[in-house]
């Protein structure tokens, strides 16, 4: 079936809003084209695969048992997100109304599906719609399930990569000092418009750290640092350690394991932050 609709991130919810259903869902594999997800709409089990972007797309659904759905779930570890619909009614429409839970809590996003791209064109949003970001591919779902909630202003966060390795199966990971030399943290910059925030993730590491390595696929957490901008952390799986990097002449560098590496981060926030993400670094 096409499906066309608009999606519009909400300020509040409007005071007649119902108790609504919660929903689980995790994707199974995406490209820029194309997403296979499967869901828990209340007490029923689906797999979705979408197809192409914007208003307009393609969508096959098919029910499936709740014994298929828990049998797949583990694939989609790192790409979930689990939010309560509401449905209200606007005029001839119907608005479903997502509420996220967990990491993109308070997010607010109306959805509103059409019977043809004239009707969707013509719609007139009610006065409690904010922001249309149907054509934002950063509140598409599969985005928000893997990177969190967008900010729109690259100055309000920044990117930090976690470098891990294992020696002689025991976890290590790589911090770097300031470039004062006076505090231990991990590699970190500003998002960059013309790059993913892994890839961001990927530069910082060797320009600050001098390793090379890949972001694991949707890890990632939020970390609020006192006094600071919100800092998001990618985890690195390490393959390379330089011995020649560009920023060694101002900041040192160590390896070393997990323990005695917490021990010298100087932030107690950033390093809880780190403690949260170990369970889910895979060797």
């Amino acid at each position: 079936m096409i499906e066309i609709e608009r999606k519009f991130i909400l300020k509040t919810l409007p005071d007649e809003t119902p108790v609504g259903v919660t929903i689980l869902q995790g994707y199974l594999a995406h490209d820029e084209q194309r997403e296979v997800r499967i869901r828990q709409y209340g007490a029923d089990f689906f797999l979705t695969v979408k197809e192409g972007s914007g208003v307009k797309r393609e969508e096959t659904e098919i029910a499936i048992t709740s014994e298929q759905f828990h049998a797949l779930w583990p694939s989609t570890q790192g790409r979930r997100l689990e939010k309560v619909r509401s449905v209200i009614p606007h005029g001839p429409f119907k608005v479903e109304i997502d509420r996220y839970v967990g990491d993109l809590e308070p997010l607010l996003i109306a959805e509103v599906e059409f019977d043809s791209i004239e009707e969707c064109e013509a719609f007139v949003p009610p006065d409690y719609f904010h922001l249309d970001v149907t054509e934002d591919e950063a509140y598409k779902n599969i985005s928000l399930a893997i990177h969190g909630i967008p900010d729109r202003s690259s100055l309000k966060y920044q990117i930090g990569a976690l470098p891990y390795l294992f020696r002689d199966g025991h976890l290590h990971l790589v911090i770097v000092t300031n470039s004062a030399q006076s505090r231990w943290i991990i590699p970190k910059g500003r998002q960059e418009s013309d790059m993913s925030r892994q890839d961001v993730a990927i530069m910082e590491a060797m320009e600050e750290a001098g390793v090379i390595g890949t972001c694991l696929p949707g890890l990632r957490t939020p970390c609020h640092l006192k006094g600071e901008m919100m800092l998001y952390i990618y985890p690195l799986k390490v393959t390379t350690v330089l011995k020649k990097w560009p920023e060694m002449e101002w900041r040192k560098r160590v390896v070393l394991p997990v323990e005695k590496a917490l021990k010298l981060i100087s932030d107690p926030e950033l390093s809880l932050c780190i403690k949260k993400m170990l369970p889910r670094l895979p060797e």
